[in-house]
Parts: structure tokens; sequence; C-alpha cells
């Protein structure tokens, strides 16, 4: 059983997720760098990503359901609920699965069984003293994190090298096998695991990227794309004219909702890509002219924006004759997105599919998951970062 441990660090977040080769996500957590003014700036996150890393990684293994382990005079990191399970008869094992907040443990007579700090920790006391007594004196466990998966790139340089530092390190402190993954195909892959898809047509909407990925040749096919900007990145600069700080999406989709007035902008689609610099000097030049309503100018850049999405969406649908579309990235959780690609495929009869917040945005589960696939298609090829490492780039071993 590959039991992969997964670190994100391309930008803002960096994050630590916990994935088995079944798709099971045991964990998924993460530190956010946010700042009122001016973006993400680079040192500064990747000075918050090694500060906070070990905090992460030891939450995430706690959460779920494993423990720091000393065997052999080597360090590893073990599953302990896996054995508490095989011990106690009729015992339930529970994947709970709220966004941010995901957490493995074990039911066993009406008792919940988790761990902290390192401990196994019960709602009955004396089964927790007794659970403690036997992880605490067994010296053979049967199921280890074996992989350890970060992200190679596309990113921020320094963040990227945080993130690979980090790998290096726990690969060598735990005795597991060390991948790097791409982070845009990261993306793709789990919104195929999240909804069972087998060959879908899929939009990554986050910060820095925008484009439609369609597997085609052992390799991920850009079939479309921004030509300028990503739509994050779009609406943080926005936000900034705006001076609603940063990240500016959620804002603006809160925004939207007490709008009362749809305003003109424009309207830029060049056959399978999309523009947007056009549409943010506009808006600035909008801004200084007129007295905008901030609600309005908000709900009218998501409706031409998306509007855009959904074109080069559904044109990648008929022309590769696509029967299921995947929809991920950060800016994935808009509501509104959701809603018009939802309607747009249920025209044509495709089966759509999102994720939820915590495997939208940047995250380690994806990675986790992503280097398992690659470990068994014995695909470890990278040793480092590449800051602009395109997904085409990458041919897999079918």
């Amino acid at each position: 059983m590959i039991i992969s441990l997964g670190i994100e660090s391309t930008a803002h977040t960096y994050s630590i997720g916990i994935v088995d080769e079944n798709g099971n996500i045991y964990s998924n957590e993460r530190i956010i760098y946010k700042s009122e003014k001016g973006g993400i700036h680079p040192r500064e996150a990747a000075e918050l990503h090694s500060k906070e890393s070990i905090n992460i990684l030891r939450n995430s293994v706690w959460k779920a359901g494993f423990i720091f382990k000393k065997l052999d005079d080597k360090f590893y990191i073990v599953d302990a609920l896996y054995e508490i399970k095989n011990k106690l008869e009729g015992s339930k094992e529970i994947f709970s699965d709220e966004p941010w907040n995901r957490r493995r443990y074990i039911l066993y007579n009406n008792n919940r069984i988790w761990i902290e700090n390192n401990k196994i920790i019960s709602d009955n006391k004396e089964l927790e003293n007794n659970l403690n007594s036997y992880i605490n004196n067994l010296n053979d466990f049967e199921r280890k994190i074996n992989l350890i998966s970060y992200s190679a790139g596309p990113g921020l340089y320094p963040t990227l090298v945080q993130g690979y530092f980090s790998g290096k390190l726990f690969s060598k402190m735990f005795n597991s096998n060390l991948i790097g993954v791409n982070h845009l195909i990261a993306h793709a892959e789990i919104v195929k695991l999240y909804n069972k898809f087998t060959d879908p047509l899929i939009l990554l909407v986050s910060g820095a990227n925008t484009m439609l990925l369609s597997f085609e040749g052992n390799k991920y096919r850009i079939v479309g794309e921004t030509l300028d900007m990503g739509v994050g990145n779009f609406l943080d600069k926005v936000g900034r004219l705006l001076n609603i700080g940063f990240p500016a999406g959620p804002k603006i989709e809160e925004l939207s909702k007490n709008r009362k007035n749809l305003i003109k902008l424009p309207y830029s689609v060049k056959g399978m890509d999309i523009q947007l610099g056009g549409i943010y000097t506009y808006i600035r030049n909008l801004i200084k002219k007129e007295n905008i309503n901030i609600n309005d100018l908000a709900y009218s850049i998501q409706e031409y924006v998306f509007s855009m999405l959904a074109e080069i969406s559904e044109r990648g649908l008929s022309l590769l004759d696509k029967k299921e579309f995947g929809l991920t990235g950060g800016v994935a959780i808009n509501k509104r997105l959701q809603e018009i690609l939802y309607l747009m495929c249920n025209e044509r009869n495709v089966k759509f599919g999102t994720v939820p917040l915590d495997l939208g945005n940047d995250n380690g589960a994806m990675i986790a998951w992503t280097g398992i696939l690659w470990y068994k298609n014995d695909m470890n090829i990278i040793d480092g970062i590449n800051p602009y490492w395109r997904p085409e780039d990458i041919e897999y071993k079918i």
C-alpha cells in the first residue's frame, strides 16, 4: 500500500496532505500567506512556509491518524489507527471530509478514537490508556508513509525551493521515497479522483493559470488558455484597484451578490483562448473617470469573465467530443462560475464535476495523490524545481 505525504508550496499556500493509493484522503492542512496590499510577496511567503512547515506537518500527520515513531533506530510516520482498528474487533474507520478540517478517526462501542500530540485520544479514558500502552510497545507497524511528494513547479521560485527543501528533509527523516510532481497536473488529477472521471475536459482556473486540459496521446494537452494573465491574478489586480485586499476573488464574489445593474465591459475570446488585459485596462480607466458602484462592477466582472470561460469550454467539449467536464483550481470554488458551467454542461448532456474548497485551492492532498500516480508509473522525472514547468512537457508511461 502506497501512502503519500504531499507538500504544496507553489505560491501563497503551504499545505500538507496525506492520501493512500485507493484515493482515501486522510488529512489536508495548510497555512496561507495573506497581505492587505500588493498581492503575494514571494520571499515573505517563503519565510512563512519555512516557519510553519513543522506545525503543518504535525497537524496533518495527527489528523490523519498517524504518529511519529522510532523503530530500529530510524524514524517513521506510522499508521496508529490502522493498528488500533485491527486490534478492536467491530471498530469502524471514519474519514471526515469537511473542507480544511479533514480528520480520520475510529468508532468503537460508541467511543471515538483519534490522535492528538502523538498520542491516542478517546472519549473513554480507560480505553485511551490501554491503547496508548499498546501502541507504545508495538514495534512492527504494517502501514507507514512511504512516499513524500512535493510540488516541483510551476510557481514562485522562493516558495518552490522551500517545498523542495521540506520534501528532501522529510524523505530523509522518515525513510521515504521522494517524487516531484507538476502542480497543474495535480489540479487535474484531484478533480478526476473526486468525481471518478475517466476522460474529462478539465478547466483549471487558479491565480496564475487558466487553461483547458485534455489527456491525449499520453500527455495533458493545453487546448485553450489565457493569453496574458490567469483569472485569479486578474481578480487580484482588480482587487488592488478597489482596495479590497488579497486574495480578492472571494470578496468580489461576495460583493456581486448585492448588485443592481450590469455594467458593459469588453469581452475577449480568441478561438480557444481568452485575454484579460483589455478588460483590466478598461476597468482601471472606468474607475478613474466615473463613480462606479462596486457591487455592480463585481457582478459585471464575474458575468463577463465567466461567460468567456464557458464559451471556450463549450467549444472544447464540442471539438473533443467529451462527456465529462471538470472544474478545478482556486477560482473553481466560486458558486457563480460553477452555476454557469453546470448549466452549459447540462444543455450538452455532459457530466459536470468540481471539487470542495480545500481541494480547489492549492493543497497537499492533490500533490500526494499525483505523486502516487506518477510513482506507480515510474515517472520520477525531476530532482529539484522548475518554475516554468508546463503540463505538455510531461509524457506518461502508459
